[in-house]
């Protein structure tokens, strides 16, 4: 292919000189990086990065393309010593590449939709963030300190937010870059990347606008080969910084941490189960009068407190003892036989026997 007009990438001067290496352009042919829209479609901005009109379809210029994903890799090499890079892919034949690129290269990633304010109210976002993160941490533990109907609200709120917010976790700051798939589609993104002068690298078709973004790589942004082979070389570039690596750490230690969390859980409850079970098992036993003695098995025996009633029954005794024996309805001759003797009142009959009594 021959270039028809010279390109001119305004890029910073570059200190650092990133390892990844351009693709060849008989890579780019083979992914399908040339083939571009329908005519009907084109966006004329895109002229100088179209090659020619073939079938009604323009190819691009692979040439151009090279060159500029050369500037790019350059660019995003220095880019990455200031910050973190966001890739950003929320349509169907992107996202999943996104996601493997970004989580394997310790780069933040949006590929389901674009939270709105992400960059322009960043800190709003941020705080919604953390507390995904804290909900996360509590359902690990089994939602303590929560009713069933509450911990199901949190889990529902959980997956929802983090479809959302699961590639920005750990981003407590605006990216240093913005990666994005599809212009076009992700319109939004660029808008928020320009208010808050975030520089962009993306994808651009011939249907796109490449003035928008400061880093454009014309190639087709629809095939699945093209965006996994040029996403995988930014991916590249991004992993070799120092940056990238921290937040592949952080993001191995927050898993770790949910893991162990969730396992202390599980255990927690299985001994719970458990020791339940054994208390059933005892009161069984105990209903059934076959308390089994096992060792370390401690019984405590309750004794009763009776001295109230023997102290009762003294006092009793002593009311007993005290009355006289006319009281118990004797004759008056047997009363006079019994004072003869002794025997005034009834504890006077203490210790005699019935022959005694006879007797007297």
């Amino acid at each position: 292919m021959e270039n028809k007009k010279e390109v001119v990438v305004e890029t910073q001067t570059l200190n650092k000189v990133s390892n990844v290496k351009t693709p060849e352009i008989l890579d780019l042919l083979k992914a399908g990086c040339h083939f571009g829209h329908k005519k009907s479609a084109w966006n004329p901005r895109m002229k100088q990065y179209i090659y020619e009109e073939r079938n009604g379809i323009h190819i691009i210029d692979l040439v151009k393309t090279q060159e500029l994903i050369t500037a790019t890799i350059k660019a995003l090499s220095e880019l990455t010593e200031k910050g973190n890079i966001l890739f950003v892919g929320t349509k169907g034949q992107a996202a999943s590449i996104v996601e493997k690129v970004a989580t394997e290269n310790g780069a933040f990633y949006v590929n389901k939709r674009w939270p709105g304010g992400l960059f322009t109210n960043f800190d709003t976002i941020k705080k919604s963030v953390q507390g995904l993160v804290k909900m996360e941490e509590s359902l690990a533990r089994g939602g303590e300190d929560l009713v069933k109907k509450e911990r199901l609200f949190m889990q529902r709120e959980s997956e929802k937010m983090d479809r959302i917010y699961k590639g920005i976790k750990f981003m407590d700051k605006l990216p240093a870059a913005v990666v994005v798939v599809d212009s076009k589609v992700e319109k939004l993104a660029i808008k928020e990347a320009k208010i808050a002068h975030i520089p962009i690298i993306a994808l651009i078709d011939t249907n796109c606008n490449p003035d928008l973004v400061d880093y454009p790589i014309p190639a087709n942004d629809d095939s699945l080969k093209s965006i996994s082979l040029l996403v995988e070389i930014l991916g590249q570039v991004v992993g070799e910084s120092k940056k990238s690596q921290g937040i592949v750490a952080l993001r191995n230690s927050q898993k770790a941490t949910l893991e162990t969390l969730a396992k202390q859980y599980a255990e927690q409850k299985e001994r719970s189960a458990r020791m339940e079970e054994e208390d059933r098992e005892r009161m069984k036993s105990l209903r059934e009068g076959k308390v089994a003695e096992s060792k370390g098995t401690v019984v405590r025996v309750v004794k009763k407190d009776i001295s109230g009633e023997i102290a009762a029954a003294e006092e009793a005794k002593k009311i007993v003892d005290s009355k006289s024996v006319e009281d118990l309805g004797l004759s008056v001759r047997i009363v006079k036989a019994l004072a003869e003797n002794g025997i005034k009142n009834v504890s006077d009959l203490s210790g005699k026997t019935k022959e005694d009594l006879v007797e007297i």
